[in-house]
């Protein structure tokens, strides 16, 4: 009869997430709970040690009936040999170890990846920013040259007009002032 995983992990106190995942890897299927064979398999992945099955007493009729020969001899009986071992007892060094190393890596390599993308995407704004400027800087430049020799012309321009003025009002003042003395005098 098949267990589900969650009743397996809540059993053997296991996290759920880890046991599906070993699962996968050693390709046992899940969706129809797991097998007696897949439920052994994972436990030993998991190192899980379970108390072995209380056997029964045999009842009287099927006990075995023991002649001593003697009380100078002593019988044992056969000891019993656990049927589940573990390596903890074998090893001497502890490690340290991430539960799922690779789902570490891809969340660094997605995170870099989203970082390299925004470093790149904040190079073109700051290549489109400078170029603007230059632009710009050109732009002004060459209309404020233009903004000078329109300025020294301007200058020119009007200082020959304002001379030009003086010259005719000055010389509207003396033809006024020969006329005025053509005039009768009272």
């Amino acid at each position: 009869m098949n267990t589900s995983l969650t009743k397996f992990c809540r059993d053997h106190d296991l996290p759920k997430s880890s046991v599906y995942r070993r699962a996968q890897e050693l390709n046992i299927d899940t969706s129809d709970g797991l097998s007696p064979e897949a439920c052994d398999r994972l436990l030993h992945e998991f190192d899980v040690v379970t108390e072995p099955p209380a056997v029964e007493p045999e009842s009287a009729e099927q006990q075995a009936v023991t002649v001593e020969v003697g009380n100078h001899q002593i019988v044992l009986s056969q000891p019993a040999m656990p049927q589940t071992y573990s390596l903890e007892s074998l090893r001497q060094s502890e490690v340290v170890a991430f539960d799922d190393p690779l789902a570490i890596a891809a969340q660094f390599l997605q995170t870099a990846d989203v970082l390299t993308e925004e470093m790149q995407r904040d190079i073109r704004v700051r290549e489109q920013k400078l170029q603007q400027t230059q632009q710009a800087k050109a732009a002004i430049a060459e209309k404020a040259h233009d903004f000078k020799l329109e300025a020294r012309l301007y200058r020119e321009r009007t200082e020959m007009l304002a001379t030009a003025q003086s010259q005719e009002t000055q010389g509207l003042q003396q033809s006024l002032t020969t006329l005025q003395n053509l005039g009768k005098q009272e």
